[in-house]
């Protein structure tokens, strides 16, 4: 066996061993981005995974809150305009919440 093929051979074997443990890998957290505006989060309905981050941007000219409204939940405090909070979530679970100034925006986060 020529040493071109014996290379080929151990080239496979490692990637075959390998590939399999990669597959299994957890994904990396991502962060998504809720913009708030004209009094809406442009996201109503959003299922991440645990360890992902959640960022509430404020584009409205006047102040929101991100504020669950079940148990376990979390709560921005004020964001005020032009600015942003972010809150990574750990466990999973849906997390319905709303503007705490604005009670009929309201939206819904999914944590898998």
């Amino acid at each position: 066996m020529s040493a071109g093929v014996k290379c080929l051979m151990a080239a496979l074997v490692v990637a075959c061993c390998v590939a399999p443990g990669a597959a299994q890998r957890a994904p990396k957290p991502v962060v998504h981005r809720i913009v708030i505006d004209a009094t809406s989060f442009s996201e109503s309905n959003l299922t991440i995974r645990a360890g992902d981050t959640v960022e509430w941007l404020n584009k409205d000219v006047i102040p929101h809150t991100a504020t669950a409204t079940g148990k376990g939940g979390f709560d921005s405090g004020v964001i005020p305009a032009g600015q942003a909070w972010r809150h990574t979530f750990d466990k999973a679970g849906r997390l319905p919440y709303v503007c705490s100034f604005h009670p009929t925006m309201k939206a819904t986060l999914r944590v898998r």
